[in-house]
């Protein structure tokens, strides 16, 4: 007699079988060895924190164009944006990162990522298997910018810098035939434009942060901390700073510079209706004038030339992950926004490219802009790469608000900043 048992044995490793190969298919290993408990077959919705502009195409482009275009790609993975300005985003990932509610993968200044690095927010990217093919296909020098120590921690998404507009038709009813080529050259023409225009202004500047006083002062010989990045004294308040701040500050006085006080005329649109002869303003400044301003003529040229040359800021933006738990999905769609099809697209809308393959697309090599962008590049120099640069920014806002806005001595304010900031590299 057969034992019944010998007849349900092979029925029951069968079941055991398949519900062992279910359960194991329920998890998926992370470039970190972590698992992911994502299901083949589930909808997966990565959220997208940016601040990619809403008064040019970028916004657009992003939402019509890139996230369907990877939707399609990658079926069962849904992308959600959520727009910020610049100085929100950085706010609101600094409170959730404390609040242990972020976003799955966030557009970054490239001067947050050591700041978000040191917090242990990143996710660190080089542990992806597929890495250094990615990393290959991007220019160096962007994403030397998402690098904190030996490992990687971002990707850059766009590069660039400032250049200066000018109004030509300001300028010349000014009695200046060209821009100015060097510093002098551009107090003078200040001078010259109020006389003619009363009412407007020689130069817009809408902030006061390192973005938009470091060009003048490193332009002048100057710089805000010293090469080795451990302080600040002898830099930020050396007598090459405390000279081109002096000569922005007796401008501003004598009515010639504005855009930075709150109510003033926001400065890209006043360069296009006549406020402002010049500014210094990056790629995406076309793209808007082409967007709102189509019959204003755009004007281009090399930021003023000091002392130790002319030498603007070095922008852009590094894309990163702070998903735990969708890594695998995250890391795709970083993939795809640094993939020469979506860097071509938000190339040819001013955002320019990082990817070596879409640089030499037919579209983004017609854009007749970018090569003003592209000289200044050769020049341009990074902010350094420490993670209290956020604070030690704020401290430079501080201080210069202080020295443009009220009467305080441009030496002594300089000289608490460098206090300041030396206790922040302490700390």
């Amino acid at each position: 007699m057969i034992n019944k048992w010998s007849k349900l044995l092979p029925i029951l490793l069968a079941v055991t079988l398949v519900l062992a190969g279910c359960g194991s298919k329920g998890k998926q290993e992370t470039a970190n060895g972590t698992s992911s408990d994502a299901k083949p077959g589930k909808e997966v919705t990565i959220t997208f924190w940016h601040h990619y502009s809403t008064a040019s195409p970028e916004e657009k482009t992003l939402k019509e164009v890139l996230i369907p275009k990877f939707e399609e790609e990658n079926p069962g993975i849904k992308v959600n944006p959520v727009a910020f300005t610049w100085e929100d985003l950085h706010k609101k990932l600094q409170i959730s990162g404390s609040a242990g509610d972020l976003p799955d993968v966030a557009r970054l200044d490239i001067i947050w990522v050591p700041e978000f690095q040191k917090s242990g927010l990143l996710q660190q990217l080089d542990a992806f298997e597929d890495f250094d093919e990615v990393a290959g296909s991007l220019l160096e020098g962007p994403l030397s910018t998402a690098k904190v120590g030996d490992h990687y921690y971002g990707l850059p998404l766009n590069t660039n810098t400032k250049v200066l507009f000018w109004n030509k038709e300001m300028l010349s009813q000014s009695g200046v035939e060209q821009a100015p080529e060097t510093t002098e050259q551009f107090f003078e023409a200040l001078g010259k434009i109020k006389s003619k225009y009363e009412k407007s202004w020689g130069f817009g500047e809408p902030a006061l942060q390192g973005w938009n006083v470091l060009p003048w002062i490193w332009s002048n010989g100057g710089d805000v901390l010293s090469p080795d990045f451990t302080t600040a004294d002898g830099y930020l308040n050396s007598p090459a700073s405390v000279e081109i701040l002096t000569k922005l500050k007796n401008a501003y006085n004598a009515g010639q510079i504005s855009g930075f006080k709150p109510g003033d005329v926001a400065v890209t649109e006043g360069h296009a209706s006549g406020s402002y002869a010049m500014m210094a303003e990056g790629p995406w400044a076309v793209a808007q004038f082409q967007s709102q301003f189509p019959d204003f003529d755009v004007e281009m040229a090399s930021f003023p030339a000091g002392s130790a040359g002319s030498i603007q800021v070095l922008g852009g933006e590094d894309i990163g992950i702070f998903s735990k738990d969708k890594q695998e999905e995250s890391w795709k769609f970083v993939k795809f926004m640094v993939s020469e099809e979506a860097q071509i697209e938000m190339g040819k809308i001013g955002q320019i490219p990082v990817n070596l393959a879409s640089m030499e697309n037919a579209d983004v090599k017609a854009i007749d802009y970018y090569p003003p962008f592209l000289e200044q590049l050769k020049t341009a120099k990074a902010r350094p790469p420490v993670s209290a640069w956020p604070q030690i920014d704020g401290v430079i806002n501080d201080a210069m608000s202080k020295i443009f806005m009220t009467d305080a001595d441009v030496k002594t304010e300089l000289d608490a900043a460098v206090r300041a900031i030396d206790a922040l590299l302490k700390e």
